[in-house]
This record gives C-alpha cells, sequence and structure tokens, in this order.
C-alpha cells in the first residue's frame, strides 16, 4: 500500500490546498486456481492482496470530478451532469467514466470533488488493476451504499467493464476485491455469487507472485474469444445434458464435442472445476502438498487444452517445477502474459526468486518482478 503522506503531497503538488479529505485502498487480486471458470458458471478461488491503488479523496458541493493518476502522469475531468461529453478518454479514464455511468443508470448519486490514485500494482500483469480501480471508484462515490451491499458493489464493478469497456469478463475479479478477507481464500460460487472462506494457510510456505513483465490487454487479446467458444461448446454439450452452464457438463458430455478446439476448451473448464473443488478440501485438510500438485495440473490444462499461457509464462512455470522448494506454480489471470504464482519453501524463497529470475532473463530477454503477497481486507476507508 503506498502511504497517504506520499499522496497527500502529490495531491498539493497537482490541486493546491488540502484540508478535509478521505483515503481509500483497493486491493488487487490473485486467483489461487480456477481459470476462465467465472465467465463459465463455475467455482475459483481468488484472494485480494496487499498491492492495490490508493486513493485520496477531496469532496466538493459541485459536478465536476477531476482525477490524477499518479502512475500514469495523467488528469482527467468528468462533468457529471453530462456524462457522454468525454473527447479524448482512453485506457484508465474509461474506468472511471464507465462506473460513474452505471452510477447513474442505477439512479445512485454520485459526488464531484478532487481524486489522486496512486498504485503500487503493476499494470497490465493479470492482478486486476482494472478490477481494483472499478471498485474503488464505485466506493468513493457512495461507501455509505456499497459498504453495507458488497456484492452490489461487484456487480456493478463488472457491469462498468462489460457494457462500457466492452470486456466480456466475469465476475471472479471485482468479487474478489469487494469480498477479500485477511489470511483468507474465497471460494466462490460464479453462478449462484455466494461463497466461502477458507484460511490460506500454507504452512512453512510463501506465495510468490512473478510477473512476466510481457503485458497483456485483455481488449485485444483472445479473451473474447475464448468466452466465445465455451458458449458454443455449451450448446452442443446441451444437446446431450440439460446444462445451463459448462462447468456443470458431466466428462462424458464433453467427450462428444467434435470439433478439436472446442472439444479442448470445454475439458479445461470441466476438470478445473473439479480441481478448484479438491484445492478448497486440501487446504481445509492442511494438505499443502496436494494443493501445489493442482497448480501444477491447472497450469499443464491452460497451456494444453485452452491455450492461454503462452512462451513467457510457461518459462516461467518451467523454472520453477525444476527448483525443488516450489511445490505448485501456474499462471494465474486470464493470461496472454501477465503474472504466475508459486507455492516456495519459505526459507528458500530467495534463493528461488535469483534462479528463476536469471533463467527467465536468459531465455526471454527480460526481467521477472516477484512479489510475496498476503491476503488481505477488499477495498476500503482508511484513517
Amino acid at each position: 500500500m503506498v502511504s497517504i503522506e506520499r499522496i497527500e503531497e502529490i495531491f498539493k503538488e497537482q490541486f493546491g490546498e488540502l484540508k478535509d479529505f478521505e483515503a481509500y485502498f483497493s486491493p488487487g487480486r490473485v486467483n489461487l486456481i480456477g481459470e476462465h471458470l467465472d465467465y463459465n458458471g463455475g467455482h475459483v478461488m481468488p484472494f485480494a492482496i496487499d498491492l492495490g491503488i490508493t486513493a485520496i479523496f477531496a469532496p466538493d458541493t459541485t459536478q465536476i470530478l477531476e482525477v490524477f493518476s499518479a502512475d500514469f502522469n495523467e488528469k482527467i475531468q468528468i462533468n457529471l451532469d453530462n456524462l457522454g461529453d468525454v473527447e479524448g478518454f482512453n485506457q484508465w479514464h474509461l474506468y472511471v467514466l464507465a462506473c460513474q455511468k452505471i452510477m447513474k443508470s442505477r439512479k445512485l448519486k454520485t459526488r464531484g470533488g478532487k481524486i489522486v490514485l496512486k498504485s503500487d500494482l503493476p499494470l497490465s500483469s493479470g492482478l486486476s488493476s482494472s478490477a481494483a480501480l472499478e471498485c474503488l471508484i464505485l466506493y468513493m462515490m457512495a461507501p455509505q451504499v456499497y459498504e453495507k451491499d458488497r456484492l452490489a458493489l461487484a456487480i456493478d464493478a463488472q457491469r462498468a467493464e462489460v457494457e462500457e469497456v466492452g470486456v466480456k469478463c466475469g465476475i471472479m475479479d471485482q468479487y474478489a476485491v469487494a469480498f477479500g478477507k485477511e489470511n483468507s481464500a474465497i471460494l466462490l460460487d460464479c453462478n449462484q455469487l455466494t461463497h466461502e472462506y477458507v484460511s490460506l494457510d500454507l504452512k512453512g510456505y510463501q506465495l510468490v507472485v512473478i510477473n512476466t513483465n510481457f503485458p497483456r490487454n485483455l481488449i485485444e487479446s483472445k479473451y473474447n474469444e475464448r468466452k466465445s467458444e465455451c458458449d458454443k461448446a455449451l450448446l452442443e454439450i446441451q444437446f446431450h445434458e440439460p446444462i445451463t452452464h459448462l462447468a456443470h457438463a458431466h466428462v462424458i458430455s464433453v467427450g462428444a464435442i467434435e470439433e478439436d478446439n472446442l472439444y479442448y476448451r470445454a475439458k479445461h473448464v470441466v476438470t478445473e472445476e473439479q480441481r478448484v473443488l479438491a484445492a478448497f478440501d486440501a487446504l481445509n485438510l492442511g494438505q499443502i502438498d496436494y494443493l501445489g500438485n493442482l497448480l501444477w495440473q491447472s497450469h499443464q490444462s491452460l497451456d494444453e487444452d485452452y491455450e492461454v499461457a503462452g512462451e513467457a509464462l510457461n518459462c516461467l512455470i518451467h523454472y520453477a517445477h525444476k527448483f525443488r522448494g516450489c511445490i505448485g506454480a501456474r499462471m494465474t489471470g486470464a493470461g496472454f502474459g501477465g503474472c504466475a504464482i508459486a507455492i516456495v519453501e519459505k526459507s528458500l524463497v530467495n534463493r528461488f526468486c535469483t534462479y528463476v529470475g536469471r533463467k527467465y532473463e536468459t531465455d526471454q530477454g527480460r526481467k521477472a518482478d516477484f512479489y510475496l503477497v498476503n491476503p488481505v481486507d477488499g477495498v476500503r476507508r482508511i484513517k
């Protein structure tokens, strides 16, 4: 988390005097296991992390919202009475604007004022910087509404991304940012929108996030293509089995799909659903070695059946697998670049980072960044 004192300095540089203000933190998220299941009605197991976006908001009585991103060194101005007049908006601007439009559609009152955003979350890495921003903007605009109804927060944030930005995402990222809980992962049923918490006690192991620094852009990637393929696979299976979501299919029904691409996409979804439920049991029983094995299996499926890993992520996982103190690793997020997650023996973490980092740089010609992450509470106001 970025210090409030640092953001106060930035605020004064951009807007001048700072008197009364509110401070907020919105975390990124890591999905422990269950990739590409949220839009297929399955279970996923994300957790909010202690990297995210910190913000200062100085509200006023106007209908003008000014937002400065310290990470992009850009400032935007939004007229809350005329949300259509936004020439030159792109990238992070769109997410801020999308949230205002969703609130307006729900007839929720927004607030004018000045905002400064500063993140320690690597952008375009698969750690859900977009969901963190969406949930943050919505929560800041109406904390009294969204603190009482975090499900509405997750749904509204997802609507902003799907309806206004154009990414056909599931709800996992926004749900994790809204419902994160310290020291816990979330077993989320993406069909019912219900969840259970499970203690993320890894005994003598540490979660390590590895950023490939190979940037990804969901809008320009094959993410929407995978979503379409899953929809087609579901239609074929429905001739044999009365289901509404691909994750609920029986493996025998998957075998009846004739087109290779659709078969392999469905195979990943159905087997990944089984792995998520097994991982939940493994954590409850303290079987961390078994959990690690499930992560290896998940990555193999994402690479071979779903085809979303790519060379950079596969390189990281290859060398993680060679390191004896690493009991499990997989890509996390939508893929096409971004991050991987590994479970590493605590006493060997530094050695692991050095070994994998050197091998990756030699093979890929770029450096990887390593982050030791811990589960934290979801988006919140801070003192």
